[in-house]
């Protein structure tokens, strides 16, 4: 039998007025849940669209903000529920069944993610707390492939553009190391991720013959701040992600 919810205890339209503590991972489980019934009750003839609507648009931006800051994948891309109705009826899924079964497909990564974090939080290194590693970056690597896939608007393309700048401000942290800084010369500050980038490369890749290499890291994450601020479309978005997973890759080689 599989694992019960606590929102399983309550139907949509009756559940309680305040939603689950995201701050946690066993609340964002929780609202992952929610949100699944949700999207299931008004695909097989439950809730009319029009009177959960606000519901599941609170919820999807509690929920993605807090997937994203774990770095996991946002599983829905639906701005709102008549996007949602859109879908399954381009996709011709005509059955309770098949939409049941979508919404199952789209949630998975997201649940798989939550419950292996949820697994290893329970044993845990707190001198290492709030350090990033390559295993996670890899992961978060992952996820903007995810992000990018599933964007539909606008500020789901910036979107895209914030989780790749994250991506590189931790890679910058797992490469920050005063050795690297020359005698006589002053470190950047810890929180000048792109300096720390450009010192990285300055010690790893120096010389003419990289310095298409010392130039290309820099523009990538230029392009990260663009997506994340600009007026942008899909093509930069594309862009920004695409840099940004080499970039790491790159920074993956030349790492000691």
């Amino acid at each position: 039998m599989p694992p019960v919810s606590s929102w399983d205890l309550f139907p949509p339209g009756h559940e309680p007025e305040s939603d689950p503590d995201t701050s946690t991972l066993g609340g964002l489980l929780d609202l992952l849940d929610a949100q699944v019934a949700l999207l299931v009750d008004v695909a097989t003839g439950g809730s009319r669209i029009d009177d959960v609507n606000a519901r599941y648009t609170r919820r999807r931006r509690l929920l993605d903000s807090a997937l994203r800051n774990r770095g996991v994948p946002v599983p829905f891309p639906f701005e709102d529920l008549w996007a949602w109705r859109g879908y399954w009826q381009a996709q011709g899924l005509g059955t309770y069944q098949s939409r049941r079964q979508r919404v199952a497909e789209l949630s998975h990564s997201a649940r798989e993610a939550l419950e292996a974090l949820l697994t290893g939080a329970q044993v845990s290194d707190p001198g290492a707390e709030g350090l990033p590693s390559w295993a996670e970056l890899d992961q978060r690597v992952t996820g903007i492939v995810a992000e990018l896939a599933g964007a539909q608007s606008r500020d789901d393309l910036q979107d895209v553009g914030r989780r790749c700048r994250e991506v590189l401000i931790d890679a910058a942290k797992l490469l920050a190391d005063p050795d690297l800084v020359p005698e006589g010369t002053e470190a950047p500050k810890a929180a000048d991720a792109k300096a720390w980038l450009d010192q990285f490369l300055a010690a790893r890749a120096p010389g003419r013959t990289h310095r298409e290499l010392r130039a290309f890291v820099p523009v990538a994450w230029d392009l990260a701040q663009k997506v994340t601020h600009g007026d942008i479309d899909r093509v930069d978005a594309y862009a920004a992600a695409q840099a940004t997973v080499l970039v790491v890759r790159v920074l993956q080689q030349l790492a000691p």
